[in-house]
């Protein structure tokens, strides 16, 4: 057990939990309790199927449960200085009412190691009390009762999104069966996406489309965790209980590859940092569980896993080109104004916005579904444009690679997916499927932004700064993360210090080491939003300024009358050689009486030694 000073505490469904524990998370769902906080459609999910078991309802109940502990409970600031700051131990504490199932040390271990697989969080613990019961929901919610299809099933998560639409159509011109939906509803925006999709869906295949919604909500209280990492176990735990309902033992999840297996795009996007909801892991793990409940084996199926969101639309366009404006994929639908569906800020809405150029499918999925236009528009987001940046890179980088390289770059992450791999027998053919998808997925973006360039990039017109065409056509994305950080640093510190010093200038070189670094710790959120690996730190010795990670340093030097031009040289190149060969340096150069005379050649003379820039403020 952890120890409990570095551990939240959530008890729920009035569990008791640890008397010595101060100030836990209280959680309850049911109407009349002093800690009701979630907001759930549980009764009505269990009346429109008649009955579920204990042990699936408490499957449930944990799910919601964990999912409101998810998003009360923040993980930190994204400035966190180590990756383990954005992770979180959390144990709960929660009456159930099958105790002797759900207090199996394997089956607490399954649960346990698929959260924390699935979050990137550090742990977490369960201690099940036995006691809790909920009164039935009709007449008819007791053994003996359930929902009866006289037809063949199939069941699908349906999140409203491109892939999920786009999964049901295969199932439903796959075969006769009926297809039954299952959609986890919380916000408004996303459940008339739904249900409109749904509508359309059984107009066009009448009485074969069934949909089952589960509301899950806070109730009165904003989120302090948006990240949502663990919406997936809640999302399959009402697939599993739908599909149990219907005898069937196997359910389909529908996510393009790309998405579900999220290759790091930058160091930092690591652990907690990287979403793995529909990560084969995840699924498998998930399956795992399920079959511990069931007693018998239990698949999820991951149809599109080979497949990348190009293929998806072009597969879409083929079959309901009507439905993809249609289909909602945004996670800030909170930021759309007017008629727009869609932010256009966020990762989903670049990776749609890209793909669906590289299918050539920009005339359904226009620019009037988007807030904000990447394309061509500057992008004011600047954790926005670091979003972009970092997809581009990618793109190119996996578009130009061959098996090894894929592998030494990815080596971690496909050792967490080899062994949950559908395809392929032995390792090396696994690797080889991989490859050839992120390829493919590489070699799209590139169509894609050159398809873009061809309609959009008029040669009359000057390109707007920090837009889609203005980061392809000055290649910011081929420069290192050092280059890009530092000209962010002269863009934010060069002015500012000059109408500083030109009211007040500093004493000496230390108070001017003291004045740029409180620049800088003002300037520190905007730096640390558009690159997110930055983090700020003071020294009294060489060098007097450094962002960690990057491996950035910022030297400041004080040109006096005495000190000649060839001097303040010198004296630079000498600092260069204290420095780790891998650091990149930012050299502040206060003149004030002109000392140095041309600043073009100084700055020459210094640059060419590599690995450093110069800037001169008077």
């Amino acid at each position: 057990m952890n120890d409990l000073s570095s551990t939240h505490v959530v008890l729920a469904n009035g569990a008791k939990g640890p008397s010595d524990v101060q100030s836990p998370l209280r959680l309850n769902y049911i109407p009349g309790t002093a800690d009701r906080v979630i907001r759930t459609g549980l009764p009505n999910f269990v009346r429109d199927v008649y009955h579920l078991p204990p042990r699936i309802l408490d499957l449930l109940e944990i799910a919601i449960y964990v999912f409101a502990a998810d998003r009360l409970l923040s993980r930190g600031p994204k400035s966190a200085v180590e990756y383990r700051a954005w992770s979180r131990s959390l144990q709960f504490h929660i009456r159930v009412r099958e105790h002797d199932f759900w207090s199996q040390p394997s089956v607490v271990s399954e649960l346990s190691d698929a959260l924390k697989f699935m979050t990137g969080d550090a742990d977490y613990s369960f201690c099940f009390e036995p006691g809790h019961d909920t009164p039935p929901t009709n007449l008819f919610d007791r053994p003996g009762f359930s929902v009866q299809s006289g037809d063949e099933v199939r069941v699908a998560l349906f999140s409203g999104g491109l892939d999920s639409l786009c999964g049901v159509l295969e199932l439903l011109e796959s075969d006769r069966s009926k297809v039954i939906l299952v959609s986890h509803q919380s916000q408004t925006g996303t459940i008339r996406t739904q249900n409109a999709l749904v509508e359309a869906l059984k107009v066009q295949y009448p009485d074969r489309v069934l949909h089952y919604t589960f509301a899950c909500t806070l109730r009165g209280i904003r989120a302090r965790e948006e990240t949502q990492r663990t919406r997936s176990f809640l999302y399959t735990s009402i697939a599993y209980a739908i599909a149990s309902a219907y005898h069937q033992d196997a359910f389909h999840v529908y996510e393009n590859g790309i998405t579900s297996v999220n290759l790091h795009r930058r160091e930092d996007l690591a652990n907690s940092r990287a979403s793995r909801t529909t990560h084969p892991q995840t699924m498998g793990r998930m399956a795992k569980l399920f079959s511990m409940l069931a007693g018998a084996p239990v698949t999820i199926n991951l149809p599109f896993l080979y497949k990348t969101k190009p293929d998806v639309i072009a597969m879409l366009l083929a079959k309901a080109p009507d439905l993809i404006s249609s289909a909602v994929s945004c996670t800030r639908t909170f930021q759309t104004l007017g008629q727009a569906t869609h932010c256009g800020y966020c990762f989903q809405c670049v990776d749609r916005r890209i793909a669906s150029h590289a299918a050539e499918a920009d005339n359904r999925d226009h620019r009037g579904l988007y807030t904000h236009d990447i394309i061509t528009s500057k992008i004011d987001d600047r954790e926005a444009r670091t979003t972009l940046v970092d997809y581009v890179r990618q793109a190119i980088t996996l578009a130009e690679s061959t098996p090894d390289s894929f592998e030494d770059e990815y080596l971690t992450e496909l050792a967490d997916l080899l062994d949950y791999s559908p395809m392929g027998t032995t390792d090396e053919e696994k690797l080889q499927r991989f490859w050839e998808l992120f390829k493919r997925h590489g070699l799209q973006v590139k169509e894609s932004l050159a398809r873009m360039r061809h309609l959009y990039d008029d040669l009359s017109q000057p390109l707007s700064t920090h837009s889609l065409l203005h980061i392809v056509s000055s290649r910011e994305y081929l420069k290192p993360e050092q280059s890009r950080l530092v000209e962010s640093i002269i863009l934010l510190i060069s002015p500012a210090l000059g109408d500083m010093f030109s009211r007040c200038k500093p004493l000496d070189e230390t108070d001017l080491n003291e004045k740029l670094g409180a620049l800088l710790r003002t300037h520190y959120d905007k730096l640390q939003s558009e690159h997110p690996t930055v983090s700020f730190a003071c020294a009294k010795v060489v060098p007097d300024h450094q962002l960690l990670k990057v491996g950035v340093l910022i030297e400041a030097k004080y040109i006096r009358k005495r000190t000649s031009p060839s001097q303040a040289t010198e004296g630079i190149a000498a600092d260069l050689t204290k420095y780790p060969p891998d650091a990149f340096v930012l050299f502040v150069v206060y003149d004030p009486t002109h000392q140095i005379h041309s600043d073009s050649l100084f700055r020459e003379e210094i640059e060419a030694k590599g690995r450093n820039r110069v800037i001169i403020i008077r």
